[in-house]
């Protein structure tokens, strides 16, 4: 080929045809010019591939990570459910001598001497930023909810962590200093003095108060969050990345799939009625229920920021992104009709009708 080109070029200079020759020369430099665009952009899209590809794999570690502390966190909210279910016993003055004998003893007594830590993986999201400049353009929808996640919610996280800590360190260390029994304590059988110490001591009950305000009512509550926020962003990445793989078993998911025309059903406001177990006056509360991406959510008093999304146990029973955070059924007349809602979220129950 390239003899071939040598010949044209000795033949219309030895022909004295300048114009023509340099009319070729144009040419043959205009085909390298283009060669070398096409090359060049070939390469780019090649590059492009390259980092794109890096990056879902970024996002896939990302994910792993969510999925790990997804499930860590679906332990610590039963964790210290369970906590507070005691330490309310406690406030309440509802404990006996004989409930520090049975078999919940070690559970009463160590009700505010040990925690459950929640150490979110970050490894994923770090290495995310730190090639955020290379996010294309499709897959950069992902990164402000992962702000979200792993720098307010994190940090939220890791404060009432630390702050369980300190309390539990505290009352230990107190109890090794002022009580000689503090060596006994985990001995099988509690002694009377002990009992009496865990029904009566005043000050005891101000560290379970501030046990159950930093691990329920704070701790608790931040993880919920963490993991609504979680569960959405994993959802989130397997869109962007295209996944064909079905969602773990632990991402809240419909177990059975409705209509739009069904989900229509269910759309409307609904009027708080009653609250489970109060007898006060009920304040005016509207939960709007709307479709959002073929799903159902809920919303109060028009809180975007307190979203509760809904899946479909059955046709009428509801769960939310996680049965210790929501969970209801909807309520149908004789004519098939739905007329009220019954949900229970965050411990508590509430009866709500159809306007």
């Amino acid at each position: 080929m390239i003899k071939f080109f040598r010949k044209i070029r000795k033949n219309l200079l030895s022909e004295n045809k300048f114009s023509k020759y340099l009319l070729y020369a144009i040419g043959e430099i205009v085909l390298v010019i283009i060669g070398i665009l096409i090359a060049l952009q070939i390469n780019n899209k090649n590059e492009q591939r390259k980092s794109e590809n890096k990056i879902v794999s970024i996002l896939k570690e990302v994910q792993n990570d969510l999925g790990l502390d997804i499930q860590k966190s679906d332990e610590l909210i039963a964790y210290y459910k369970t906590k507070d279910s005691i330490i309310n016993l406690v406030k309440a003055d509802k404990l006996t001598y004989d409930d520090y004998k049975n078999d919940n003893r070690n559970a009463l007594r160590h009700a505010i001497m040990d925690a459950f830590h929640m150490k979110i993986h970050a490894n994923g999201y770090t290495n995310l930023i730190e090639n955020v400049d290379n996010v294309p353009k499709k897959l950069k929808a992902i990164i402000e909810p992962l702000h979200e996640i792993y720098i307010y919610n994190k940090y939220e996280i890791d404060k009432f962590d630390k702050r369980l800590d300190l309390i539990t360190d505290r009352v230990m260390d107190e109890l090794a200093k002022s009580k000689d029994w503090f060596y006994r304590k985990n001995q099988p059988q509690l002694e009377d003095e002990m009992i009496d110490f865990f029904l009566n001591d005043p000050y005891y009950k101000n560290d379970v108060a501030l046990y159950q305000n930093a691990g329920w009512q704070n701790l608790a509550y931040h993880v919920t969050i963490f993991r609504e926020n979680a569960i959405n962003a994993y959802k989130q990445i397997n869109t962007l990345v295209e996944s064909n793989e079905p969602l773990p078993d632990f991402i809240p998911h419909n177990l059975v799939h409705l209509t739009t025309a069904q989900l229509n059903e269910y759309v409307g406001t609904f009027k708080v009625v009653k609250f489970e177990g109060y007898d006060g006056p009920i304040p005016d509360l509207n939960y709007k229920i709307q479709i959002q991406d073929n799903n159902l959510v809920g919303v109060m008093n028009g809180d975007l920021e307190d979203m509760d999304y809904f899946y479909f146990e059955t046709k009428d029973k509801i769960f939310g992104q996680t049965d210790i955070y929501l969970n209801g059924e909807f309520v149908r007349d004789s004519l098939n009709e739905i007329t009220s809602l019954i949900v229970m979220k965050n411990g508590m129950g509430a009866h709500l009708n159809k306007l």
